[in-house]
């Protein structure tokens, strides 16, 4: 997948925005008169913390200056960057609606934060669909490594597959709420489930003796357990890693206060890689058969039609 945040254009656009914080920061530092008598205050204490404001500037643009080749792993300083301009502009707007502010000093300081922010703005918002990490295009087949993978008792996937159509349930990291909704979804429709002669099997990138008491908590501790931290199955299978809209977007939220506070699934720590995008698939003799990615992380795949075994010799489909 070609990540199209890593065009030149996105790059020269954040070097731009590193030169105007760290050029205004330097001329503050170097010519603080100017700022300070906007202050209107005593003028030493006046010339100090225009010092102060130029090398927080230069501070921020050095920063933006580092993280430039690469904006899409940079969002964290992207946004906080952007979320701190936001919050400038508003105070101050705030405060010269009062009569706090000193009226030259406070419209200079909306006006530069608005000249950095809405760069920042159109970085974060071409970004926010991408994937974090470029990967590369996976085609599945019917030899994946499947005897690589041991649940705690010792089994292979591939030899449990063998013995009875498999239902593999890769989850979130352990502390995501939408993990602990999937959970609660396998135990209402675990009898449903292996009525049809399939086995449950989850994938977590935790350790699987701290994460027993999260199955304990759903009564699924009997259910056998693959523990992959460094998420190989997951990419064997195709699972992408999610863009920051999928984990952090505004349409996310309301899912979030649904499952955390109306559904009191609740939150925990980090337990894996906070980005794996998590899945379901059915596999039978060594092969997988059916499945479902997610598209969102608070996606609700419909078990009961991925459990329908396709005959050995069909095409994969999902």
């Amino acid at each position: 997948m070609k990540n199209h945040s890593q065009k030149p254009g996105y790059i020269t656009l954040m070097k731009l925005v590193a030169a105007y914080y760290l050029l205004a920061g330097l001329l503050i530092v170097l010519f603080p008169n100017g700022l300070a008598a906007l202050l209107e205050g005593d003028a030493a204490i006046s010339m100090v913390m225009a010092r102060w404001l130029g090398i927080i500037a230069v501070s921020y643009g050095i920063g933006l200056a580092l993280a430039s080749p690469k904006p899409l792993q940079s969002w964290r300083i992207l946004l906080v960057g952007f979320i701190a301009s936001l919050l400038l502009v508003l105070v101050t707007l705030l405060a010269l609606a009062r009569g706090q502010v000193p009226g030259g000093l406070g419209w200079l300081v909306v006006i530069a934060n608005l000249i950095g922010a809405v760069p920042l703005a159109i970085i974060l918002h071409a970004i926010a669909d991408l994937p974090l990490h470029e990967s590369e295009s996976i085609t599945l087949s019917r030899e994946l490594p499947l005897d690589q993978f041991k649940t705690g008792e010792g089994h292979s996937l591939a030899s449990l597959s063998n013995e009875s159509p498999v239902l593999l349930v890769l989850l979130r990291h352990l502390g995501c709420t939408f993990c602990r909704e999937t959970l609660a979804d396998i135990a209402a429709h675990r009898r449903e489930i292996e009525s049809t002669g399939a086995r449950i099997i989850f994938v977590h990138m935790g350790d699987d003796e701290k994460a027993a008491y999260l199955f304990e908590r759903y009564h699924l501790e009997d259910i056998a357990r693959i523990s992959d931290p460094a998420a190989r199955l997951y990419k064997a299978l195709g699972l992408a890693r999610a863009s920051l809209n999928q984990v952090y977007g505004p349409g996310m939220w309301k899912y979030v206060i649904q499952s955390v506070l109306l559904d009191g699934h609740g939150m925990g720590q980090v337990v894996g890689d906070r980005f794996q995008m998590p899945g379901a698939f059915l596999i039978h003799q060594g092969a997988v058969v059916g499945g479902f990615r997610h598209e969102r992380i608070s996606d609700h795949p419909d078990y009961r039609s991925i459990i329908q075994v396709a005959a050995p010799d069909e095409e994969i489909h999902y």
